[in-house]
């Protein structure tokens, strides 16, 4: 029995010393992306037997086997399938599997699988593992080419889609209007009248050395001489002879009337700023009651002027009209050109309805409108709406009116208007800018019209309106009623017409054009066509796409990864490099392609990093030195008995 015990002590330090090998390796390859480590489980050694069991029997109970072990060996040394963390390389060419599968590569020959993508491009553009130089197979079984200088083939226009707002607000079209810059105000004069004290004569004989004072318009006081000297008989004075007192009086009218003996004054100016005040002199008290002139101010009045008013009755003026005075106008018509004539005060009318009518005879009657509001603002208004170049002038060559200036209050412009500009692409991949003109209708403001338009050196545009298009009471976007939804191009240098379907949305929603508030955000948001493009970078996708980038802005799927399922991972053969070859015990693999059938997804830009786990690898690696030790110990035990029996025969 010494004997065995020396021999299940050897066992026991030979699977130690494989346990730890295989620990050993773990922990070496603790930096190989995508290795899976490997764990080893003992199983004990065929038990020598010394007395079989036997069960109960009379007055006997049952005995359990007697049986001694010869020791342990590696039952299995299998893999670690777990999921590694992932490392982000940066690099667009390195992939890793989240999940189950393997990447296939291949010499031509034999086929390998393997969980590290560190993928690069040969010199014949072919998708290698850089680590091994072997080939990487697509979804199709064949190797991954890529084609790092074809060309992108060019393609034409054939839908336009739009999106974003157009207002709902109505701000055109509109018609030109030009206003007076201050209103026409109608007037009167301040007035006032003197009373004789007699039949038809004024008695001012008490005052000898009599003034009077005089304020016209707020002005400074002005003294009036009435000394016994201006008169013929002081006692009797004549109208004509008090009216002649005031003749120096600047802005003042008197008139006598030598049949009843009264006065009359009148401001020249008319208005809220005519006004007359009427005092005695300190050494003259008196003599406005002598006169029969009022002490309290007079003053004028105003009120907007109508087409009635009479011109010679407006507050502007400085003097009245007479007939014969000439009054001009001229400007600009809607369309820019000069215009001017003369109005002829009492030849041509007095009123500012004869003005307004020479005014629109001016300027041709089928052109403007001439009229003045409540207010009395003369306005000018071009009878058709659109841009217009309208302007206005009235002088007055006898310099008996100061007519106000006129200015443009409201600019003509056309039906409101939205504009987006866009390219489109011909069938040889050229570039030609397009404007999209969008136009509301002038007769309903919920339905518009758009125009393609380009330069002639571009071609021709041979159908190049979309109308009719509708929307509904909410914004949204109903139908185009005027039947075709298409533009037709024949570009320079191409005989066939080109037809571009337009796209606005779909009916009753709001996701192409809209037309709510007041903002304009409407814009060919893109089309279907490109240019000619140049591969310019490649990387993969979730879905083991390997996507081509080019110049044109277009993206290409240039081939697709193959990913290899198979029902047992773990009874995969091991054949370095971190690749694998199938065995009898990991069943015929499954060829499909990332997210498929159970496989995993591609994560672009890492690397799955080792799965073993250092702490416990670390504890195994204990276990292992201590069961190494303790089956050393065993075999020392066993030599001292052998020794001692050794020392009996002496």
């Amino acid at each position: 029995m010494v004997s065995t015990s020396l021999f299940t002590g050897l066992s026991g330090l030979r699977t130690h010393q494989q346990y730890i090998d295989v620990i050993g390796n773990n922990l070496a390859n603790v930096s190989t992306p995508g290795f899976w480590s490997s764990r080893a489980t003992f199983g004990d050694i065929l038990s020598f037997t010394m007395r079989s069991g036997s069960g109960p029997s009379g007055n006997f109970g049952g005995q359990n086997p007697m049986q001694v072990g010869l020791g342990t060996q590696i039952a299995s040394i299998d893999m670690n399938t777990g999921q590694g963390t992932f490392q982000d390389t940066g690099r667009q060419l390195d992939v890793a599997i989240q999940g189950k599968g393997f990447f296939t590569v291949t010499d031509g020959l034999r086929t390998f699988y393997t969980r590290v993508g560190t993928f690069g491009i040969d010199a014949d553009r072919t998708l290698v593992d850089l680590r091994s130089g072997l080939r990487v197979v697509n979804a199709a079984g064949s190797n991954i080419e890529i084609p790092l200088t074809a060309t992108l083939a060019p393609q034409a226009s054939t839908e336009i889609t739009f999106e974003g707002n157009l207002p709902a607000v109505v701000t055109g079209p509109l018609e030109e209007i030009v206003e007076s810059s201050s209103p026409f105000l109608a007037g009167t004069a301040a007035t006032a009248s003197a009373a004789p004290t007699g039949a038809t004569t004024y008695d001012i004989s008490a005052f000898p050395n009599g003034k009077l004072l005089l304020s016209v318009n707020s002005g400074a006081q002005q003294t009036i001489d009435f000394s016994s000297t201006h008169f013929a008989d002081p006692a009797a004075a004549t109208a004509t002879e008090i009216a002649a007192r005031f003749d120096q009086v600047a802005g003042l009218t008197t008139t006598a009337d030598p049949t009843s003996g009264g006065v009359a004054f009148a401001t020249v100016i008319l208005g809220d700023n005519a006004g007359l005040k009427f005092d005695d002199a300190s050494s003259s008290v008196g003599l406005l009651q002598a006169l029969g002139l009022p002490s309290a101010r007079q003053n004028g009045t105003e009120s907007a002027a109508d087409g009635d008013t009479d011109l010679a009755s407006l507050t502007t003026r400085t003097a009245a009209y007479e007939a014969g005075d000439q009054i001009t106008v001229g400007g600009t018509d809607p369309d820019g050109e000069q215009v001017s004539d003369t109005f002829i005060y009492g030849t041509d009318g007095t009123t500012i309805d004869s003005l307004l009518t020479f005014i629109e005879t001016t300027f041709g009657t089928a052109q403007v409108n001439a009229s003045i509001d409540t207010s009395g603002v003369l306005r000018l208004e071009a009878a058709d709406k659109g841009p217009a170049n309208l302007s206005l002038s009235i002088g007055d060559t006898s310099s008996k009116n100061n007519y106000p200036t006129f200015t443009i209050v409201q600019n003509g412009t056309g039906p409101d208007t939205a504009v987006t500009p866009m390219d489109v692409i011909d069938s040889l991949g050229r570039t030609h800018p397009v404007n999209m003109t969008f136009t509301r209708s002038e007769s309903d403001p919920a339905v518009w019209d758009m125009q393609a338009s380009m330069d002639a050196s571009e071609g021709e545009i041979i159908a190049d309106t979309i109308s009719t298009i509708r929307f509904n009471q909410d914004g949204s976007f109903n139908v185009i009623g005027g039947g075709s939804s298409t533009l037709s191009f024949l570009f320079a240098g191409i005989t066939a017409p080109q037809n571009i379907t337009v796209n606005l949305g779909t009916s009753g929603q709001f996701d192409g054009i809209a037309m709510v508030g007041s903002s304009t955000s409407v814009t060919a948001t893109g089309q279907d066509g490109y240019a000619t493009g140049e591969l310019l970078n490649i990387a993969f996708e979730e879905a083991g796409r390997l996507q081509g980038f080019y110049s044109n802005g277009q993206t290409r799927t240039l081939d697709t990864l193959r990913i290899t399922l198979f029902p047992n991972e773990g009874g995969l053969l091991r054949v370095g490099d971190t690749l694998f070859v199938e065995s009898p015990n990991s069943e015929n693999p499954i060829a499909t392609s990332a997210g498929n059938a159970g496989a995993g997804v591609i994560r672009p830009g890492s690397l799955e990093n080792s799965n073993v786990d250092i702490a416990e690898e670390f504890v195994k690696l204990i276990t292992a030195q201590r069961g190494f030790q303790a089956n050393s110990r065993v075999i020392s035990t066993a030599d001292e008995i052998l020794a001692e029996l050794v020392n009996i025969v002496r």
